[in-house]
């Protein structure tokens, strides 16, 4: 699996949030995109390298951690260039979620309307959803119609994907 690959630019908090989404999904978080004196990442499997990139050097140790295989969570401190080259060269590897300004307020759902967005996720329709769930489908259209305002979405695919990201759903 390549990715997820996250660019932040944006205050420390946004970039801390950013990194607890993936350390919510279980995954194992490195700090660093190389180890000292080392241009590879030591750590092989499902790793999620984390760090600030200020300069072309870190950009390219970045991108070196992204192609052995890493995920990874940046702080872009860099001139513009620099981090649009970054960008440009991640996204020939995979999707990359590039994140401006203030961290987002972190949504909080109930059980059910999780359980939902899970099952959409999985497939199902919502009157579906609601059946597994013993709930009217009324209720589950209300519940899914919350999660979507907390998530700050529109859409109902736009909410399963953001709760795909926060590590939600599997």
């Amino acid at each position: 699996m390549i990715g997820p690959f996250v660019v932040v630019e944006g205050p420390d908090e946004a970039f801390e949030h950013a990194v607890a989404e993936q350390r919510a999904t279980g995954r194992w978080i490195v700090e660093g995109f190389t180890e000292p004196g080392d241009h590879r990442p030591a750590h092989r499997g499902p790793v999620i390298r984390t760090g600030a990139v200020a300069t072309t050097d870190d950009a390219a140790a970045a991108l070196l951690a992204a192609l052995d295989g890493s995920g990874l969570v940046i702080a872009a401190r860099a001139p513009r260039e620099v981090i649009d080259r970054l960008l440009d060269d991640l996204r020939h590897l995979g999707p990359v979620d590039h994140r401006i300004g203030p961290v987002a307020t972190v949504a909080h759902l109930d059980h059910d309307a999780r359980a939902i967005l899970g099952l959409l996720a999985e497939g199902h329709t919502l009157g579906e959803a609601a059946r597994v769930l013993g709930l009217s489908r009324r209720t589950a259209d209300r519940r899914l119609a919350e999660a979507r305002r907390e998530l700050g979405v529109e859409r109902t695919a736009e909410a399963v994907a953001r709760a795909k990201r926060l590590g939600w759903l599997r």
